[in-house]
């Protein structure tokens, strides 16, 4: 029974101390910076927007300027008042504006059709609005 006491002891003893037999030794504290991988997720893919366009007709009237007449010193003038074949633009008309010539451009380029489409300008801030 001693023995079976004595065994006990010298195991409690020895679990208890642990390494306090083999004594401390001191511990080192070092700052070192570590280099971290910071993964790059795919970038998503490119939106492709397209203008549009926005037309602003009034009638107001177009001035159709004369063709600049060059001086006797190098330098260019425009006439006050000039023939309809001395202007700019010598297919306008006397009188051409700018909805006469957006209604031109439209036939022209639907094929003699012209459609209108509009918006108030409440509906357009709504509109934006909604795309934010």
């Amino acid at each position: 029974m001693i023995a079976k006491n004595l065994t006990i002891l010298t195991l409690l003893v020895t679990t208890l101390s642990g390494c306090s037999l083999f004594g401390t030794r001191p511990i080192e504290v070092r700052t070192v910076p570590v280099k971290i991988d910071i993964a790059q997720p795919t970038l998503p893919r490119e939106i492709n927007l397209t203008e549009p366009q926005w037309y602003v007709v009034s009638e107001a009237r177009i001035i159709n300027r004369c063709n600049p007449v060059p001086q006797e010193d190098g330098t260019e003038r425009r006439p006050q008042d000039c023939e309809q074949s001395e202007r700019e633009h010598p297919d306008w008309p006397e009188g051409y504006t700018y909805l006469d010539r957006f209604l031109d451009e439209m036939r022209k380029q639907n094929g003699g059709s012209v459609v209108f489409v509009a918006t108030s300008i409440g509906d357009y801030e709504v509109m934006s609005a909604n795309m934010q």
